[in-house]
């Protein structure tokens, strides 16, 4: 029969000593294999599984098995849109252009003849109070508007004239 406490009765106090004296802790080393370190090699590795993608070269498109011509019945797909522009508007962490070129953009597409066409972010009281994200989100705007008004390949190209350091990225200002 177990026993059974009397409630009167407090309960043994329980030794107060340092509980975290009583752990084991490991040990620091400089230079040892760390999980990042790790990380960083196994990334490595995988980068180097994958070759750079090559072009290929483009096939004769003809029949020969007496069937006839063939019949192109869809649309030619469309690879520009907003989202293969934008991925490369964040490429490099980018953010978007800097004022003098998104300037250069905004004209480009007309955007004075046009007032559904929101101007640049560029006032010198509100570029500073723009996180990257909200002139990320603005510059989408923009692209956005180019693929309504079927303009998305003039900014594509305009895209591909800039370099790196026309951007904005996060962090900057």
């Amino acid at each position: 029969m177990a026993r059974q406490r009397d409630p009167r009765t407090k309960p043994a106090p329980v030794a107060t000593e340092n509980w975290s004296s009583r752990l084991p802790l490991p040990d620091a080393r400089e230079g040892g294999d760390s999980a990042w370190e790790l990380w960083h090699d196994a990334s490595r590795r995988l980068d180097l599984a994958f070759a750079p993608t090559e072009p290929s070269g483009v096939g004769q498109m003809h029949t020969e098995s007496g069937m006839g011509e063939a019949v192109v019945t869809e649309e030619r797909p469309r690879f520009l849109t907003v989202h293969t522009v934008m991925v490369v508007a964040r490429r490099h962490n980018r953010v978007c252009p800097h004022p003098s070129h998104w300037i250069q953009l905004y004209q480009l597409l007309g955007g004075e003849r046009h007032p559904d066409l929101q101007a640049p972010p560029l006032q010198p009281w509100l570029w500073p109070q723009l996180s990257g994200l909200q002139k990320r989100l603005r510059f989408r705007e923009h692209v956005e508007w180019a693929e309504r008004h079927g303009c998305l390949d003039q900014v594509a190209r305009f895209m591909g004239r800039m370099e790196e350091g026309d951007w904005v990225h996060m962090g900057e200002d």
